[in-house]
């Protein structure tokens, strides 16, 4: 989903978030953190970089979960024993040549 999209989601679940573990992916690797604000950050830098998120993984007492939206994860929070949730932070292309310059091609 896209950065704006995103960050309005997540801000109407926050108070669900606290708590939590979130981990962030991107390009660089992943890094977990502990409080929504360094988490918030850690966003704003991400769209900055024209970045789009989605929801990777949801961890539970139960095993791990997906979720396709953050209205699912919103459920899944109140229903489930989460700890710990991993998004991901991509760029996406939004042509084909771009997509097929992402490879190395056309260079």
């Amino acid at each position: 989903m896209k950065a704006r999209e995103f960050k309005t989601e997540i801000k109407d679940i926050k108070e669900n978030l606290r708590g939590l573990t979130l981990q962030l992916v991107n390009t660089k690797g992943y890094r977990p953190y502990f409080n929504l604000k360094d988490f918030g950050n850690a966003i704003l830098e991400e769209e900055k970089k024209g970045n789009d998120f989605r929801i990777n993984q949801v961890w539970t007492k139960a095993g791990i979960v997906g979720a396709k939206s953050i209205k699912a994860l919103a459920e899944l929070i109140k229903t489930e024993s989460v700890t710990a949730i991993q998004f991901e932070s991509f760029y996406n292309q939004t042509s084909t040549e771009g997509f097929i310059r992402s490879f190395g091609a056309l260079d």
